[in-house]
């Protein structure tokens, strides 16, 4: 059977050696104007893309991946969560933006928060033979840090810097050192009983670093941390407004919750208006993340910002870095983070 234009059904489709004729070059020539175009003269990749365009060709990747040079396989491999929150999706952007600017395709595979679920997204992962992977937290999974560590893929661990050796290199912020200076400036504001409400902490080590740096950082303050002012809720904003509920009850000396998301602390900031609870006065809130809408509240949201966006890039930046061979690369790179100070706290 032959393959047909999509844009003509009725015209076959040309083959690499046809458009390798008519640009007036060797097949191979052809392959590598687009599959690896800094190897190739800007004229003849000029001459070629003129073809392939004019022709509608369309290049067989399933092919191409079997080449035996992995760094041919202009593919980067990512597992982001089971739940990609306004975060995860921005540090997505971010590497699809670094990837479509350096002629790299950026494959997802959903992960799991347990290891057997890592362990088959990896596997899934690297059965693409990538040119690198982007992992969006720290390799729990003892058989896929195996897997891993052989050095054969260039691997970047995003989001998370503190709590483990990375298996390669390690691009993000200490979630501890986010959540000790945000408890530390909510303690500094002269507030007295902080709860934190957070999301299933069980395989997230982002998460559990930061209820790590809020109890380290009350402690810090002469404060011993309340365990009855800890909760886990799901990451919506109704389970912000639960969380808020249920700490009120436990403890109604409750002056702030701090919320290991601004999706949660929205939810809480309208749990305070249906109470008719002034914020900050009777009840402060404060969050993490920095998303559009935080701005946008009424009173505006007190939060932490992380330039997602840019970690993610910085990601692919790096792994660029390691696949082109630089020497001395920092395994970790950390990107910084901000206390938003606005009205809600």
């Amino acid at each position: 059977m032959v393959n047909s234009d999509p844009r003509d059904p009725g015209k076959p489709r040309l083959s690499m050696k046809e458009i390798a004729r008519r640009a007036g070059v060797a097949p191979m020539t052809v392959s590598r104007a687009l599959a690896d175009p800094d190897k190739v003269s800007p004229e003849t990749r000029a001459r070629v893309m003129e073809v392939v365009e004019r022709e509608g060709f369309i290049r067989n990747q399933l092919a191409s991946s079997m080449s035996s040079n992995r760094n041919s396989r202009r593919i980067i491999g990512t597992m982001v969560p089971p739940l990609i929150n306004s975060g995860i999706a921005e540090q997505v952007q971010g590497m699809s933006d670094a990837c479509h600017e350096a002629g790299y395709q950026l494959l997802l595979i959903q992960g799991a928060f347990d290891p057997e679920g890592e362990e088959k997204a990896i596997r899934a992962l690297l059965g693409w033979q990538p040119a690198g992977l982007i992992l969006q937290a720290f390799v729990n999974s003892e058989a896929a840090r195996s897997l891993l560590a052989s050095g054969e893929v260039a691997v970047v661990e995003i989001s998370e810097i503190r709590g483990h050796e990375p298996i390669d290199m390690a691009v993000g912020v200490s979630n501890f050192d986010t959540a000790h200076a945000m408890t530390s400036h909510l303690v500094g504001r002269g507030y007295r009983r902080i709860g934190f409400a957070s999301t299933p902490v069980h395989g997230n080590d982002r998460l559990q670093q930061r209820r790590i740096g809020y109890r380290q950082a009350l402690v810090d303050r002469g404060h011993a941390y309340p365990e009855n002012l800890e909760i886990e809720v799901p990451i919506t904003a109704q389970g912000g407004a639960s969380a808020l509920a249920a700490l009120a009850d436990r403890d109604p000396a409750l002056d702030v919750l701090f919320c290991s998301s601004d999706t949660l602390a929205i939810g809480a900031v309208q749990e305070c208006h249906r109470r008719g609870w002034k914020i900050p006065e009777r009840m402060a809130i404060a969050g993490y993340g920095d998303m559009d809408l935080a701005a946008e509240l009424f009173p505006r949201l007190t939060t932490l910002r992380v330039p997602r966006q840019a970690m993610g890039r910085m990601a692919v930046e790096q792994l660029l870095k390691r696949l082109k061979g630089e020497p001395n690369l920092p395994r970790i790179v950390p990107v910084g983070f901000e206390i938003v100070e606005r009205e809600s706290a």
